[in-house]
């Protein structure tokens, strides 16, 4: 009687190896491009700080709210645009950083500017 052949397991299947190898290096490589992308706390802090300096007189009236405003307008940036992506809107001219931003923070502007007009009505 003669003896079964022994296939090796893995005889034949150095594909799934190759593909696996792919897969790791894809999942390394986003997540050393996520971790370029993603906001840390200090940038998210020095946004906020820049919009309430740039906001001039405007926080010098109302700190609170100017400060209130500039936060909710950095959490809707930071949700919508990765780090270099609003880097390279903050490279445009002025005109297409606001047609970029605008549509973002409009909604915390609004609010910014309802809360200013209803404390000088006061």
């Amino acid at each position: 009687m003669t003896e079964p052949i022994k296939k090796n397991f893995m005889s034949g299947k150095h594909w799934i190896i190759v593909l696996i190898i792919l897969i790791s290096g894809y999942g390394i490589y986003n997540g050393i491009k996520d971790k370029n992308q993603r906001w840390t706390y200090e940038s998210a802090k020095i946004l906020t700080d820049k919009c309430v300096s740039d906001s001039k007189e405007m926080a010098e009236n109302h700190p609170e709210l100017t400060n209130e405003y500039c936060k909710c307008s950095t959490e809707k940036i930071q949700s919508e645009f990765t780090q270099s992506e609003y880097i390279e809107i903050t490279k445009m001219s002025i005109d297409n950083q606001t047609k970029k931003l605008l549509p973002v923070f409009q909604s915390c502007l609004n609010e910014y500017q309802a809360k200013i007009k209803a404390k000088n009505q006061e």
